[in-house]
């Protein structure tokens, strides 16, 4: 009797162990089920607040972007008095093969510098959005659409050219590229623009295809570049080295958007308009106004008042033209502007400008005409041959530009979250990506000029980047 008494109560107590058992595996289970809901709507908050955050940060840039469009336009309004002299410069569109003509209107249109306001980075602030405006002048640029010159010594010398760029523009850096490395990419890029239909990137119609030559293709971008055999996806972005040294990309110095046209003042390429050089105006809207006068050789000639050091000695070769002379001239439009006579008794504006850094801008020389590099030092001793080269190969105005809007938001809840686009505390460097959420869009324009009208025509009008652009500099910048 006892023992029957003692199995009822142990299959009781069996039965009790077994629901608490699966009560308890139930709290598990609703609580694994809470939790992922509670985790899932959190990161569905998140990924609507950052999505929030990006329209926020788009319309930020493109506030900014529309501001630095009529910055442009501003910039190239004639002087009041120029009337139709400065219409007479603008001309015909690029490509026309209208012959140049030289006068007095040329040298009234203003040069284009980093002394103008489009020239200097700028840094601003949409509500808790911070953003930084960079500008590349596209005319400071070597275009690799030299390469396609008919004329087989004109794309010799573009090919030494780029070679010689590719091998200056990383020097110091702990990723330099050696000088047979640099001649083996430039003959690469040369033979992707010359034999595109053996290339392995696939071909896209363009209305710049020439149907006698089918091999021959012009580039949308420099990013085109990338796929190529020895050119690595570094050689396309900005970045620091294992030293924390600012590197270029080849972008910051080398263009596809400014169209080839080549003038009378150079002899050899009189009258030539057929060809790679013809195309120059058509591909992707790669165009630019035809600026008659002084300085015909657009998309050859480079402004020198914004060209960075390693375009300019890539120009030509040290035995034509010393690097030395080069050096003068960037020394020359570093110089501290000399004040205008007259100019003691006027009223000076007491409020001095400040640059992204909160520092006085200190007004440099530039090159107002062309004739003025003349007055360099080292001119003298270049022999009439290089001194012929030099004038083809500059120019002081610009068309073509790459506006570079880069927007931060913080994101996290630390103060500290890495370098911001604010004014930048002492000691800090610039444009560190951080831990905030970070976008960085390019848009590339014309400034079309027809007339007293001013256009700003763009050719790419939003494309964002995976990196953060550096601002290129003549001298290296204690801190930067």
């Amino acid at each position: 009797m006892n023992s029957c008494r003692d199995r009822s109560a142990n299959a009781r107590h069996a039965r009790k162990g077994s629901a608490l058992l699966m009560a308890f595996l139930m709290i598990i289970l609703l609580y694994a089920i809470v939790f992922q809901l509670s985790y899932g709507t959190k990161a569905d908050l998140r990924v609507a607040e950052n999505d929030v955050t990006t329209t926020q940060m788009d319309m930020a840039i493109e506030s900014a972007l529309q501001e630095v469009y009529d910055m442009l336009k501003q910039d190239a309004a004639p002087a009041e008095g120029e009337g139709e002299a400065a219409a007479a410069g603008s001309g015909p569109p690029a490509g026309a093969g209208a012959p140049a003509a030289g006068g007095e209107g040329q040298e009234e249109q203003p040069a284009d510098s980093r002394m103008d306001s489009w020239g200097r980075p700028q840094r601003s602030t949409i509500g808790d959005i911070e953003l930084r405006i960079l500008v590349q002048d596209e005319d400071g640029k070597i275009n690799v659409l030299q390469l396609l010159f008919e004329d087989e010594a004109e794309s010799e010398k573009a090919l030494e050219r780029l070679a010689r760029l590719i091998d200056f523009f990383r020097d110091g850096s702990t990723v330099d590229v050696d000088r047979s490395e640099a001649i083996r990419i430039a003959q690469v890029m040369r033979e992707h623009l010359r034999n595109r239909l053996n290339s392995v990137l696939p071909r896209a119609k363009q209305m710049s295809d020439l149907e006698d030559n089918r091999e021959r293709a012009l580039p949308m971008t420099l990013k085109e570049f990338e796929v190529l055999e020895r050119l690595e996806p570094s050689l396309f972005r900005d970045f620091r080295d294992e030293r924390g040294d600012i590197v270029h990309s080849l972008g910051s110095y080398l263009t596809v958007w400014t169209s080839i046209q080549q003038g009378s003042s150079k002899e050899q390429a009189a009258g030539e308009q057929g060809g790679a050089a013809e195309q120059g105006a058509n591909a992707g809207g790669n165009g630019q106004g035809n600026e008659q006068g002084n300085d015909p050789n657009w998309g050859v000639c480079v402004n020198v008042n914004t060209a960075p050091v390693a375009v300019l000695k890539a120009l030509a070769d040290d035995r034509t033209v010393s690097p030395r002379f080069w050096d003068s001239v960037v020394e020359y439009r570093n110089l501290e502007k000399k004040e205008e006579e007259g100019a003691e008794g006027e009223e000076v504006n007491s409020e001095p400008q400040l640059d992204e850094y909160g520092e006085e801008i200190v007004e440099r020389e530039i090159f107002d005409t062309l004739a003025e590099v003349e007055d360099v030092d080292g001119w003298d001793r270049l022999e009439d041959g290089a001194k012929d080269d030099v004038r083809a190969l500059l120019c002081v105005r610009s068309h073509v530009f790459s506006i570079y809007v880069t927007a931060r938001r913080k994101t996290g809840s630390n103060d500290d979250f890495g370098g911001t686009l604010g004014v930048p505390k002492p000691g800090e460097r610039e444009d560190e990506r951080g831990k905030g959420l970070v976008r960085t869009v390019r848009s590339v324009v014309w400034r079309k000029t027809d007339g007293e009208e001013t256009q700003i025509v763009p050719l790419v009008r939003w494309e964002v980047l995976d990196y953060t652009p550096f601002e290129v500099v003549d001298f290296p910048v204690e801190g930067r």
